[in-house]
């Protein structure tokens, strides 16, 4: 007996169930702040350069970047350089020997507008004129480390257990936000960060996992959508705490230090029954087995146990490198999975780049990433409903399509007309959230089950430079202007049609092998639901079995989900 059957006798998302997944998730809230945190702590400052003793004589009631404003004469703006604004950069000095002057760098520092923030990394380590590249940078740093986090944690959740997996991440996150909020230095801000990503996406994924192996089959995709609620609150907590804690490290202290309540209810969840098993810890899952049962009033008899099957030892399969070979062997699974890595990396450079661009728009940053959560809310349920009625292939090719087109929109509507950039930037970022949902169950759909992890993870691998780049990408709006929008809307657009070379797989059963996958094309979908099989271009006919199992499967959810969170 397979172990999914076991969730008749302990039922698959009763009370018990509801109870450890929304206490266990409650802790996604705060991994925002983290990610999407970093608007607020790289929050841009207007600045120009200090003057000393240019206001000692001077009476204003405003504050002194507004009243240092009124004193000062400023140099004009040279076009020409495009990564320096010499009203913000440049001072006027006297020549020695002369009453001439010349524009030079700043001596002494800069005196920053604080009515938006009380500090940023910008004004805390000087992020300004030639030093600003700085600050896309730490952006990238963050991300960077989701690279690792996935790999490590991977590993030890497998190795030392789900429980043990979720704990670890989740104090090693802690204390990387404390330290870094304490950091002296921009350099030992960025190391931290990396630091930070990794253990961040590490707690993401180890808690994913844990949850999906304590509900059933037809719960599964479930988790997905419960995921993505607690992300969605966690930007509408953010954005109220970051209006009345303006100080970057002041907001990720407390952001960090926010879950240790969690860490602490952590110590006493139980461990994945799924994974003991696998371990051949019978009696310990047992127990907790019972315990699941008895919670639920439900009957579980004490020889169930010993009629599941063992599940497969991780050793004992194709290693990592002998399926990425599997995969790129055959032609057909080849086009699948480079379509499919376009796709993410799309979906990930344009989500991070609405995202981090919310300053650039003319709307209160609060706000904005408010509206952003509730967007993200919204998108998620119309995504999977979509997809679920109409296809998976269509919603994500109409997802892709029409985030290209608000972007490419953008770049003709005037600067005038700043409410009407927002709205379909915020338009934008509705779809492209939806983008990364119908990803995430078409692709698991297409690969079969011998390399679904793998692929899977091939696709989130690849998505992370994306990430990593969209930073850089608005940093270079300053050499070009519309040149954020220009790459969202080309790769956007492309991505939407390269998708409709993908099959549908609304419906359609899991193929199990890599060789039964290969099969699966847009032609196969024209025919399927014939009561014989499948009937493909050359007469052949391949069974139930041959495209991915018994019919049963047809309707299974997605059970793998990697976020880009």
């Amino acid at each position: 007996m397979k172990f999914d059957n076991v969730f008749r006798y302990t039922g698959e998302y009763d009370r018990y169930h509801k109870i450890l997944v929304n206490v266990v998730l409650c802790v996604i809230i705060s991994n925002v702040f983290g990610n999407i945190g970093t608007v607020f702590y790289n929050g841009k400052m207007d600045h120009y350069c200090k003057i000393p003793n240019i206001l000692e004589n001077t009476s204003c009631s405003r504050t002194e970047y507004e009243c240092g404003l009124d004193n000062l004469m400023l140099p004009a703006d040279d076009e020409s350089t495009a990564f320096i604004n010499e009203t913000r950069c440049r001072m006027y000095t006297n020549l020695a020997g002369s009453n001439e002057t010349q524009i030079t760098k700043c001596k002494y520092g800069w005196t920053y507008d604080q009515s938006q923030y009380e500090s940023t990394i910008v004004s805390e380590f000087d992020l300004v004129c030639d030093e600003s590249y700085k600050v896309s940078l730490a952006a990238s740093s963050y991300l960077f480390g989701f690279f690792f986090g996935s790999i490590i944690f991977g590993a030890v959740c497998d190795y030392f257990g789900r429980k043990r997996g979720v704990i670890l991440a989740l104090l090693l996150r802690i204390l990387a936000g404390i330290v870094a909020s304490f950091t002296k230095t921009y350099w030992g801000f960025f190391v931290v960060r990396i630091i930070h990503g990794c253990v961040s996406i590490g707690m993401y994924l180890s808690l994913f996992v844990y949850v999906n192996e304590f509900v059933g089959p037809s719960k599964r995709g479930f988790m997905t959508l419960m995921v993505q609620v607690y992300h969605s609150i966690g930007f509408v907590i953010l954005a109220f705490m970051a209006y009345f804690i303006r100080s970057w490290r002041n907001l990720l202290l407390i952001g960090s230090v926010c879950p240790v309540p969690i860490l602490i209810v952590y110590l006493f969840i139980p461990e994945s029954p799924r994974w003991l098993l696998l371990k051949n810890r019978q009696e310990e899952a047992k127990a907790i087995l019972q315990k699941i049962a008895k919670f639920n009033n439900k009957d579980l008899p004490d020889n169930v146990i010993d009629h599941l099957e063992q599940p497969e030892e991780p050793n004992k399969q194709p290693s990592t490198f002998a399926s990425v070979l599997n995969i790129f062997r055959y032609s057909n699974m080849r086009k699948k999975t480079l379509i499919l890595i376009y796709c993410w990396f799309t979906a990930c450079l344009v989500y991070y780049g609405l995202t981090y661009g919310v300053e650039g728009l003319d709307v209160n940053v609060y706000v904005g990433i408010c509206v952003m959560g509730v967007l993200e809310f919204f998108a998620t349920f119309a995504s999977i409903i979509g997809s679920q009625k109409f296809g998976r292939r269509s919603i994500l090719a109409i997802c892709l399509i029409f985030t290209g087109t608000m972007s490419f929109i953008n770049i003709w509507i005037p600067s005038s007309f700043p409410d009407i950039r927002t709205a379909i930037s915020m338009i934008g970022r509705f779809f492209v959230t939806g983008t990364f949902m119908v990803a995430y169950v078409i692709t698991a759909e297409i690969f079969s089950t011998d390399v679904r992890t793998i692929g899977l993870g091939i696709c989130s691998f690849m998505s992370r430079f994306a990430g990593v780049l969209a930073p850089q990408i608005l940093f270079l709006e300053k050499l070009w202007k519309p040149l954020p929008l220009v790459a969202f809307s080309f790769t956007s657009m492309s991505a939407g049609l390269l998708v409709l070379l993908l099959p549908e797989t609304l419906n359609f059963p899991l193929p199990q092998t890599i060789e039964e996958a290969e099969l699966v094309t847009r032609e196969t979908n024209r025919y399927w639901g014939a009561r014989d099989g499948l009937k493909m271009k050359d007469k052949h006919v391949i069974s139930d079995k041959a495209v991915g199992g018994e019919r049963e499967e047809k309707n299974r959810p997605t059970e793998i989900f990697d976020s880009h969170m």
